[in-house]
């Protein structure tokens, strides 16, 4: 999830002000490095792997399983880590020992975990990447309570239906004003929660996703969500539920936590040169979708 510094993100009432501002300042950017960097030559291949992963509280008394809000809190503790070992590797001169990095996501439940340093094109790196993700897993379980696991799996089934949340929100927030999704899912920094309330206040609406229902023999027909509290009248947006955003036969979302609150696996790479930059790209580009 990028870069994130330290700052008060401004409202898009204020930002839409400077877009044009950034937006040609970007492209000069883009353009300045471009003539520097486009003819640059025989750079090392490097690559990493990046696994987002979901902290789940269990309740083993009456087997049930939530989304826990203590994955801000136990990247943290990671951090510190890191933190620490940077400091004493930059005493001693020494490179610092780091089996993996740990980086905040959109979601407060989530945690993402790369290598502590990239992988090279040699046979031995390539054998170690299990080893590491094998490694990471290991060292977050360290730090987790007793009655907490790990998932990385894309979709948590249970988000935003009912008591999914450890512990448990109403879903009242004014940054995403969802139906479904308390604030208290969002990461607290401060830019996760601004964009989840500009991109809402620059389409002039909620996100709006429907997602078609599967139907077997159990599913009543016509399937109409009956999650949904098509009665609220909370925020203005309440009202598009019933005014025809939510389709039958669908499930109804209503939050970019739908979506930015999802894992995956992702990998990133350097190429040695532009060429073979586009070359990875075209290649990779076909199977992305499949995988």
């Amino acid at each position: 999830m990028g870069l994130l510094s330290l700052g008060t993100p401004l409202p898009w009432d204020q930002a839409k002000l400077l877009a044009n501002k950034v937006r040609k300042h970007g492209i000069e950017q883009f353009l300045h490095i471009w003539r520097n960097m486009k003819d640059r030559q025989r750079d090392q291949l490097l690559w990493g792997d990046e696994i987002e992963y979901m902290l789940i509280s269990v309740d083993r008394n009456r087997r049930r399983a939530r989304l826990s809000q203590r994955g801000h809190e136990l990247l943290s503790l990671l951090q510190a880590e890191e933190s620490e070992s940077l400091e004493r590797a930059s005493r001693t001169g020494e490179k610092p020992e780091l089996e993996a990095l740990w980086r905040p996501e959109f979601g407060r439940y989530m945690i993402e975990g790369t290598p502590g340093h990239p992988y090279n094109s040699t046979v031995h790196e390539l054998i170690n990447v299990e080893a590491n993700m094998k490694k990471r897993r290991e060292i977050v379980t360290r730090m987790m309570d007793r009655d907490e696991i790990i998932l990385s799996v894309g979709s948590y089934p249970e988000l935003g239906s009912g008591d999914f949340l450890d512990p448990p929100h109403k879903a009242n927030g004014e940054y995403s004003r969802s139906l479904f999704l308390p604030d208290e899912v969002i990461n607290p920094h401060p830019r996760y929660r601004t964009l989840a309330g500009n991109i809402r206040e620059r389409r002039g609406s909620k996100v709006t996703i429907n997602m078609p229902i599967f139907y077997d023999q159990n599913t009543p027909y016509p399937f109409v969500d009956p999650t949904i509290p098509y009665s609220r009248d909370l925020f203005p947006g309440d009202k598009e539920a019933r005014e025809g955003a939510a389709l039958p036969g669908h499930i109804y979302m209503d939050a970019m936590g739908f979506g930015m609150g999802c894992c995956c696996l992702q990998i990133t790479l350097q190429a040695p040169n532009v060429d073979q930059a586009r070359r990875l790209f075209d290649q990779l580009a076909t199977v992305g979708a499949v995988m």
